[in-house]
């Protein structure tokens, strides 16, 4: 019993460091619609330490490795197309390497229905204080159509439910 509460503390422990990475990266994107680069290389370290440590990954390295490529290529692809930031496409990357292929489909899903969300919320904001508070021709309405969106909100998002869904604490 003390070897498992030992293990479910370690395996909290990691958990609760990754939600940080991604509350900070949120709060930076949401800041100055940026991700240092440090956030993104956190993740990735922290994956390292929990690889080591023995978290109980469900899938292979080479998957997790897979699924951290594909990421990172989607992403860069996207970054060359303007659709995505730089630093979006390494958080996305950093975040998808703790989940294996098995878990992409979910991880994309979740981020991805996030994203629309705030995408939603943001024309809603925009379009309220555009009615509610200008009376000449709007600054806002062109707001309303900027391609900068902080995304580091969907990605933390998605990354926080899928680890959950995939590796559920309980101190039981």
């Amino acid at each position: 019993m003390t070897k498992r509460r030992g293990i479910m503390t370690d395996l909290l422990a990691f958990q609760v460091a990754f939600v940080a990475i991604l509350l900070l990266a949120t709060a930076s994107d949401i800041h100055s619609l940026r991700i240092p680069n440090l956030l993104p290389a956190l993740m990735i370290l922290l994956f390292l330490a929990a690889w080591v440590w023995g978290f109980p990954f469900r899938d292979p390295i080479w998957s997790h490795l897979a699924h951290f490529a594909l990421a990172l290529a989607a992403g860069m692809a996207l970054f060359h197309f303007r659709w995505f930031g730089g630093g979006d496409a390494k958080l996305y990357a950093a975040v998808a390497l703790w989940f294996g292929l098995g878990d992409a489909v979910l991880l994309l899903l979740l981020t991805a229905l996030t994203g629309a969300l705030v995408v939603v919320v943001r024309m809603l904001f925009h379009i309220f204080r555009a009615l509610a508070f200008d009376s000449g021709p709007p600054e806002h309405r062109r707001r309303l159509f900027e391609r900068k969106i902080p995304y580091g909100i969907a990605i933390a998002a998605g990354g926080i439910v899928t680890l959950l869904q995939t590796y559920p604490w309980s101190p039981s």
